[in-house]
Formats: structure tokens, C-alpha cells, sequence
């Protein structure tokens, strides 16, 4: 007997031999593809344009204008000039004037080199001129030097440095732009400045001779006091990234700060024979932020500060640099200061007083902190006259806004400068 047919199994199979998928369900889910790999394309777009958008746009905008040539006349062009930055609603922009060094001696033969700057957005134009600095009402005059050093008003000068060479000659330094040192010579007496350049011969030099440098780390050279001439040396200071300590007294020798030659470790070097015979001592620290930066008033006992990126090395001699010992004691700088990189590229000096007192300046970020040592050794801050320190040969100059004068380094007093002229 042939068994019955089980009707429910016969047709579970045909079914799923026949089944057709459910393509509205197939569609839904290729969709959610497409649109899962579109959003993945558009942010692809996304991240690569906040790459390349910003560079575009400072081609773009960030370039040069064209110079203006003026019309074309053989097609007849209209002459239009060329867009130029607006000035605010009083019709001119700010202009600042900024003491950036000053030689001389008190009371009235002191001179400042000053950066007069129009603060035009994104193209400053500065003018360095040099004017006399006065305590009191200035003389109307005019400046003895205009448009120093710099080739162009949007050159940028740094290290600037004003030495006074003889009676009426000063020697005014500066590195434009990042560049080589640039130096030019001039004297009070209206003659026209001429840029230095290092001597061929060799003339003798006397004791109230000084010394110069005219390259960053480059070789020293004679001053005749007489007449302002440049001379060779008989021989140099034997170190590296040698650097001429200025502000230092003629009766005190020439004194060069910088590195020894094997091991790098800072060094100073002195010669009381205008550059005659050099004695160089290497003192035991390792290499800092950069020279020493040294000060003396007689030649025999001198002061050498070393900064690192944190903290300030101490250094004294007591005969004439033949031996130098470290002192101890630690200079506690502000706060603000005394974090580790926090002296890097601050604008930093050392004065001394008649009395041997010692004065150290560091620029804050918004004020510059002042450290006294009445015995020089120990160190503690005090007020100060608003601006960077420099020495003069019978006294000192504050370099702020406004500028101070002082015979003694603690009394100062309010000084003003002759009439500048804006830049073009």
C-alpha cells in the first residue's frame, strides 16, 4: 500500500525551491550604502580642504601687490593709484618713537639712537635716527643721523648698539633683517656719516685708544681717539663667538666675552695693551644662552653673569681676570622669570655703580624686573626707572618711555629728546 503524501513537506520544498527575495528590502539596504559611503566621501573633501584652504588663501590674499607703474600711454591708459591700507578716522596712523641705545656723557653730550615707526597694519615703516638726548628741555635741532642702517622703512634691526669712539665720533651698529651686522660712523659736527669698514694697515694705538667690532663674532679692531681711524691688531683673543664688552671704561683694558675654543665652555679674555697680548681664562660652567655678559669699572675686579635657560650663573675676578671664582650665592628672579625657558630671548644687562654696587635688568613680559647687590653677591629686587640699562662715560641712561638720566645709577631724572622726523 503506497503511503500517503505529506502535503506540508511536499510544498515546504517547492516554496523554498521558488523563493524570490523581497527587493524592496534589498533596495532599502543598498541605499543605507550609498549614503554611508557618500558622507565618508564629503568628509574626505571636508579634511582636505581645512588643509589646503588656508595656504590658497594666503597666496591669494597674503601676496605682494604689483608695484604701481603708472598709466600705459600707447593705449591711453587713465592713471589710478595702486589700494593702500586705510587710515583711521583721524587721517593718519599712530606713530611710536622707541629709544633703542644712547653714548655720551652728561649733561649735555649725550645722543640716542631712536626708531621713529608709523604702525601701518602689516607694513610698519621705521625710521633709526640719531638725536640728542638732554636732561631737560632738548636743543631744536634736527637729528645728526636719518635712515640708518636699514635698506628699506620695513626692514626689521635688532642688537642695536651706539658706541661713542672719540670726542665728536660715534659708531652706530645694528643686524638688519636677521642678517650680517651693518655699522656706520658719524660725528656731531654735521659731517656726513660714512659706513664702516675693517682696516688694511696697522697704526699704533695709545692707552686712550678703545677697541671695536664690527661683525658678530668677528675680529677686533683699533679706535684712534684722535681721529676716529680704524686699525688692525697686532693679535685677536684666542675664543670663539668672541664678543666686545662695551660701556667698559678706557682706563679698564679691552675685555671679550665668548666660548673656549676646544671645549665650548664660556670664556673671558683681557688685554691691557690694546690688543697686544691677550690673557683668556676659561671658567668652569657649561655653555650657556649665550656670552657671558661681563661689567667692570676698574679692571680688576670684574663680574661675569652666565644665563641658562633657567637661572643665572655668577662670576668674579679680583685681579684682572687672571682667576675667576663662582659665587655661590643664588639669584632668586621673579616668578615670572624663574621657570625653565623663561630667560630665553629676553633682553638682558648689568650695570655697576661708582659705589661697586650692581644692578641686573631682565625685560618681563610686561615690565622690566630690576636685582640690586649692594656687596656683589647678594641679589634683591628693587624699583627701577621703566626702561632697559645703559652705561654712558660719566653716568647712565634708562631707555623707557620717557627716558631718565642719572650720574649715579639710583637718582634719575627725567630727560627729553630733540625733535625726529616721521618716516616717508
Amino acid at each position: 500500500m503506497r503511503p500517503d503524501l505529506d502535503f506540508r513537506t511536499l510544498r515546504a520544498q517547492i516554496e523554498s525551491a521558488t523563493w524570490m527575495p523581497d527587493f524592496s528590502l534589498l533596495s532599502r539596504r543598498a541605499g543605507r550604502v550609498r549614503m554611508r559611503d557618500r558622507m565618508a566621501v564629503a568628509g574626505a573633501l571636508v579634511g582636505t580642504l581645512a588643509v589646503f584652504a588656508p595656504v590658497a588663501l594666503a597666496g591669494v590674499f597674503g601676496r605682494p601687490t604689483p608695484a604701481a607703474l603708472g598709466p600705459n600711454p600707447d593705449i591711453g591708459d587713465p592713471w589710478s593709484p595702486q589700494p593702500s591700507a586705510s587710515a583711521p578716522a583721524s587721517g593718519t596712523f599712530e606713530s611710536t618713537r622707541t629709544i633703542r641705545a644712547a653714548a655720551g656723557d652728561l649733561p649735555d653730550g649725550v645722543v640716542a639712537a631712536v626708531d621713529v615707526c608709523v604702525e601701518v597694519p602689516q607694513a610698519r615703516r621705521c625710521n633709526l635716527q640719531v638725536v640728542v638726548l638732554r636732561d631737560g628741555s632738548a636743543q631744536r635741532r634736527g637729528p645728526f643721523l636719518m635712515d640708518a642702517l636699514r635698506q628699506s622703512p620695513l626692514d626689521k634691526l635688532d642688537h642695536i648698539e651706539l658706541a661713542r669712539i672719540s670726542p665728536q665720533t660715534f659708531m652706530l651698529s645694528g643686524e638688519v633683517s636677521g642678517g650680517s651686522r651693518t655699522s656706520v660712523k658719524f660725528r656731531l659736527d654735521d659731517k656726513p656719516a660714512t659706513p664702516v669698514i675693517g682696516p688694511e694697515t696697522r697704526e699704533a694705538l695709545g692707552p686712550a685708544d678703545r677697541a671695536l667690532q664690527l661683525a658678530q663674532y668677528g675680529d677686533l679692531f683699533g679706535v684712534r681717539q684722535d681721529t676716529g681711524g680704524l686699525s688692525l691688531l697686532v693679535d685677536q683673543p684666542p675664543m670663539a663667538r668672541r664678543s666686545l664688552v662695551g660701556d667698559v671704561p678706557i682706563a679698564a683694558g679691552w675685555w671679550v666675552t665668548g666660548a673656549d675654543i676646544h671645549s665650548g665652555a664660556p670664556a673671558v679674555a683681557v688685554s691691557t695693551d690694546q690688543g697686544r697680548h691677550w690673557q683668556a681664562v676659561t671658567l668652569p660652567a657649561p655653555t650657556g644662552i649665550d656670552a657671558p655678559t661681563l661689567v667692570t669699572l676698574d679692571g680688576v675686579t670684574a663680574h661675569a653673569f652666565i644665563r641658562y635657560s633657567k637661572g643665572i650663573r655668577h662670576f668674579r675676578t679680583r685681579d684682572g681676570g687672571h682667576t675667576w671664582q663662582e659665587v655661590t650665592t643664588k639669584i632668586e628672579l621673579p616668578a615670572p622669570l624663574n621657570n625653565d625657558g623663561a630667560l630665553n630671548g629676553r633682553a638682558f644687562g648689568v650695570l655697576a655703580r661708582l659705589d661697586r654696587s650692581l644692578v641686573l635688568w631682565v625685560q618681563g613680559d610686561s615690565e622690566i624686573a630690576y636685582l640690586q647687590s649692594i656687596d656683589g653677591e647678594h641679589f634683591e629686587i628693587v624699583a627701577g626707572p621703566g626702561g632697559p640699562l645703559d652705561a654712558l662715560d660719566n653716568g647712565y641712561a634708562s631707555l623707557g618711555d620717557p627716558p631718565r638720566l642719572s650720574l649715579d645709577g639710583r637718582n634719575w631724572q627725567s630727560a627729553t629728546l630733540s625733535a625726529t622726523v616721521l618716516p616717508d
